[in-house]
């Protein structure tokens, strides 16, 4: 009975060691995030060439609203190129896209990946385009955002995130995602930029200087996660990543807990997958080459989703004041309210509502599908999971 007590504290003492990083990690980067002043830029000098690059898979639904969404932006139409990657689309809609001023590239993969249509898209760059825009089907950008990325250029910059934000929240599931948007913009891009790191990458709403898009697209091998592959592979390379918090561009959230079960796999495989790739040659970068920002990253993938980090210390905490000493029971709480805090200073005040209340009643069944993920994700980085989307919205 002794030896069970003894494996069991030690599991315990394991569990909170590294869910006890987590919270502070994620505190210390909210709180930075709070305080970060809004970066600003050269003055205007030129206006560069700029193709928006928006990759789709069976969009039919959405696209056209997209494109014309993408005709609309406040910047000279002599050096704006739309490149659409149409893969799988039915051929009404192709007959559609062709009368609209864009560069319409149909493709039809034997296997769809969002890597195989950035590849496709290098062959289609004219040869005067200077910044690369990689857009998903659903985002729909602010009208002078290109103004805003043009500055950030401007300034030196090479590769720029986009402040995602939500499309609709008009299902718990999709305000709940919102939310976690919003988080991890305050802690991933806002706070790595306030302490002076590299901004993450989100997949779409990014924008790249040529040279750079031509020079690490190509080796990309990615199924799922490509983003994930591609920010490690810049950081790896000292290439520093800027956030620009008020370049808007919406985004469509999950609408349901299929979606999310979905998604998130996706997510969570990937992440997996280049920790374990990543982390020993981060290590050896960062002790050889003092490349911090590439280590940060790596140990980000080794980060509990939140929703799951939430519910485990919720029920650690229930768990060590029950069966454990006076002593575990507070520092589990304490950990618990640290990774509430971080999450509460990193949610926007317009999300203090009756409905974000109401839909914290799904935070239960999220955890449990998180939960769920873990027996499932195997194969998941291995095989092209596409996300549906249909809500139509813009600026």
């Amino acid at each position: 009975m002794q030896i069970i007590y003894t494996i069991a504290k030690v599991i315990d003492i394991i569990f909170l060691v590294y869910l006890s990083g987590n919270a502070l990690y994620i505190f210390i980067f909210a709180i930075a995030g709070i305080f970060r002043k809004k970066p600003s830029y050269a003055s205007f000098s030129r206006f560069r060439h700029i193709t928006l690059l928006i990759t789709a898979y069976k969009e039919d639904s959405i696209i056209e609203a997209i494109i014309k969404s993408a005709l609309q932006q406040d910047y000279p139409a002599e050096n704006i190129n739309i490149l659409l990657i149409a893969d799988s689309f039915a051929s009404e809609t192709i007959d559609t896209l062709k009368a609209y001023p864009i560069n319409l590239v149909i493709a039809d993969f034997a296997e769809s990946t969002k890597v195989h249509s950035l590849q496709l898209a290098m062959d289609h760059l004219p040869s005067y385009t200077e910044i690369v825009i990689v857009l998903d089907a659903d985002n729909v950008m602010e009208t002078n955002c290109l103004r805003k990325l043009n500055l950030a250029f401007e300034s030196g910059f090479k590769v720029v995130q986009c402040h995602r934000s939500a499309k609709n929240t008009d299902t718990s599931f999709a305000l709940l995602d919102a939310i976690s948007e919003e988080v991890n913009n305050n802690i991933f891009r806002d706070g790595h930029r306030a302490l002076g790191l590299s901004s993450a990458l989100i997949g779409s709403a990014m924008a790249f200087d040529v040279n750079i898009f031509k020079e690490f697209i190509p080796g990309l091998t990615a199924i799922g996660g490509f983003d994930k592959e591609l920010e490690l592979k810049l950081l790896s390379s000292s290439v520093e990543i800027e956030y620009i918090p008020d370049a808007y561009v919406l985004d469509e959230k999950v609408q349901n807990s299929k979606v999310f079960y979905k998604q998130r796999r996706r997510w969570i495989a990937s992440q997996l997958f280049y920790f374990g790739k990543d982390i020993f040659p981060s290590i050896r970068a960062l002790i050889s080459k003092n490349n911090f920002n590439y280590f940060d990253k790596t140990m980000q993938f080794s980060l509990f989703p939140r929703v799951m980090l939430l519910g485990f210390l919720f029920f650690m905490s229930l768990l060590n004041f029950v069966l454990a000493p006076p002593l575990f029971a507070i520092l589990w709480l304490s950990v618990f309210i640290v990774c509430i805090l971080a999450i509460l200073f990193s949610v926007p005040y317009y999300f203090y509502t009756k409905e974000t209340l109401k839909a914290l009643f799904s935070l239960p069944k999220a955890f449990l599908l998180m939960f769920f993920i873990l027996f499932k994700i195997r194969k998941a980085n291995k095989q092209f999971i596409h996300t549906e989307h249909h809500y139509q919205s813009h600026l």
